[in-house]
Order: structure tokens, then sequence, then C-alpha cells
């Protein structure tokens, strides 16, 4: 792991492998970014990349700087790394307080296809791609989504999409949790319905749907048949692991298990699943075939997702584990020593 520092504002690049010359990360601003989380998004997206038969480094930046300065610092990082970006040594994606806005003087220099960029049902396809991939993952390992109960913790407007998906597949999301509570929906909640409540509420939607909102902790306890975590780094730690109801436990956000919760949930007979491949969708529209169409790099997202998922569903140290050994036996065919530490949350 090297730490390349972009001056001014103390902001930096962390690239997860050494002897890689590409590397693709996410750029977060924040009051105070820390290189210690954005080395573990970094490995995480190591084994993403390594999980697809990608030679691409993980990567992941951090511009640290306050409002109302926030949107100067940003410029000046995206000025200092051109270079780093038209010699494919770092591309970057826009994280938590950066924007597509932010990075788009960048993208005559991104290598990668122009689909990352085009509009989607709501968002970007990068945002389409990523819950097309936790859809498929969840499709996979629940045996198929028709007639499932789904718990999505830490909603927002992206998981209007998620829940949309979800809905294609037969499924149902019958429990939501944001910082105000959490609200539920024996027979699954309305995308639409959703995206109107939370477009007028924000995270207080919960109060706005129907019965009084439960605490916020009770989404752990949902009586459903799987769990996304969508909220931050950690936020599934050996305790929430024993609370969780669901045997099937699928990240909607970079690294949420810790490695203790994955011991708890391993014990409790509880299936947790890799984020390098359930958040992996946008990888598929990086460098597709020539020609390929957004249609086409959708059906390749899920297929592809879905066979992995499929591949390290049954295997007796879990998935989450197993999609570590898969990711690792790649990278052992073009690099001389593997990165020391799995992407867990510590």
């Amino acid at each position: 792991m090297k730490i390349v520092k972009v001056e001014p504002h103390g902001a930096f690049v962390a690239v997860d492998l050494d002897e890689s010359t590409r590397s693709v990360g996410i750029v977060r601003r924040a009051r105070k970014v820390l290189q210690s989380s954005a080395k573990d998004l970094a490995r995480s997206l190591t084994y993403g990349f390594a999980s697809f038969e990608h030679q691409v480094s993980g990567a992941s930046a951090g511009v640290s700087a306050e409002e109302p300065d926030a949107d100067g610092a940003i410029a000046e990082f995206v000025a200092a790394i051109q270079p780093m970006v038209a010699d494919g040594s770092f591309t970057p994606d826009p994280g938590k307080g950066v924007t597509a806005d932010h990075l788009a003087p960048l993208r005559d220099s991104d290598s990668r296809s122009s689909l990352l960029h085009e509009p989607a049902t709501r968002f970007d396809l990068r945002s389409e791609l990523t819950q097309l991939g936790i859809a498929a993952t969840l499709d996979t390992a629940l045996g198929g989504l028709d007639g499932r109960t789904v718990a999505i913790e830490g909603f927002d407007a992206r998981a209007v999409d998620l829940v949309r998906e979800i809905s294609n597949l037969g499924g149902k999301v019958t429990t939501i949790g944001s910082s105000a509570g959490v609200a539920t929906a024996p027979k699954g909640f309305i995308d639409q319905a959703l995206a109107h409540a939370y477009e007028e509420f924000g995270p207080d939607l919960v109060a706005n749907l129907g019965a009084e909102p439960a605490d916020a902790w009770s989404i752990w306890g949902a009586e459903v048949d799987a769990i996304v975590p969508r909220t931050k780094m950690g936020i599934v730690s050996h305790t929430i692991a024993d609370k969780i109801a669901a045997d099937v436990v699928v990240p909607g956000a970079p690294l949420p298990i810790t490695a203790k919760a994955l011991a708890h949930l391993r014990r409790a007979n509880k299936a947790a699943y890799p984020d390098f491949v359930s958040l992996a969708g946008p990888m598929f529209a990086h460098w597709p075939a020539d020609g390929a169409t957004t249609e086409a790099v959708r059906a390749e997202a899920v297929a592809g997702i879905g066979a992995v998922t499929a591949e390290i569903k049954d295997h007796e140290d879990g998935p989450l584990l197993a999609g570590c050994y898969r990711a690792e036996a790649f990278l052992g065919t073009w690099q001389e020593s593997l990165p020391f530490g799995r992407p867990l949350a510590p």
C-alpha cells in the first residue's frame, strides 16, 4: 500500500498494490478524511477487480476540507491529479462529498468507457449498476427472490432503485430503516411511493408511511430473509451481528462487516456476502466490449455477479471468505505477493 500526497489541503491517494500501474477508486471529501479508512476501501476494490479478473489495483483518495472551501479544495485536487489520470496510475470516481461534476474536468483523460456517465433511471449508469449488482447477489444467495423478503438499513434516495430491482425479481422489501427509525410494510413497499416520500421528507419518511416508526436499531431484528446494510463501514459489529434475524447479509455499501462480526455470523450459521462482489456492478461499464450498449452492460453485470455469487455461496467457510479465496487466487497470477489483510472493517 502506498500513499501519494497531493497538495494542498493534506489530500492524498491511497493505492493498494505497489506493483500495479493502473488503479481506480473513489475520492471522498470531509473535514478530515482518514488514511486508514481509505486504505480499507482501496483493499476492497482490489478484491473486487480481482473477482472479475481485472489486473487493476484498488485506490481511494481523500480531500480534507470544510464548507465553504470544499469546492475550491476539490478543484485544486482535481487539477493536481490530472497527470495521474492521464497515465492511468489513478482513475477517480465520486465518493462522499464529491460529485461527478467535480470530477468532470478529468473525463477526457479517463480511459474508461463513456457509458459510465450515461443517464439511467434516476441517477447515472454507475448508480444503477450498483443496485442491480446488489439485487443479483440477493437473488442468487436466496435461491431466487420470488416471494422472499428483504430489509434495507440506511435507506436513502438511491435505495429506491434497489427496491425497484428487488421487486422486479419478485422479492418484497418489507422493512426500511433510516436515522429517524424503522418502517414496515408486510405486503412490501412500492418504489415510486418511497421515491415521493423520500423527496418530501428525507430520512423522516419512516414517520409518514403508516404505522408509528420503530427504533432505528430494531432494523437488525427484522424478520426477513435477507438484510442489506448501507450506512457506513463497520456498521455490523459483533454486537449487531448477534441481533440479526435474517439468514443472509448482503452489503449495500463498502465494508459494513467487521472481522469479529463475521465470526459471530458464521457461528450463528448466517451467510455474509462480500461487498466487493455485491457492489461490483459499475466495473462492468469500465472496459466493456467494443460497441457494447448500456443494456448489454446491465445484462453482463447481472450475469457476472450472479455467477460469482453462485460459486461462493455454499463454501464451507462461508461466502465472504470464499470470495476472498477466489480473488486471491487471481491476484496470485500477477502479483509476487498478496496484500496483507483481507477486506473487512476493523
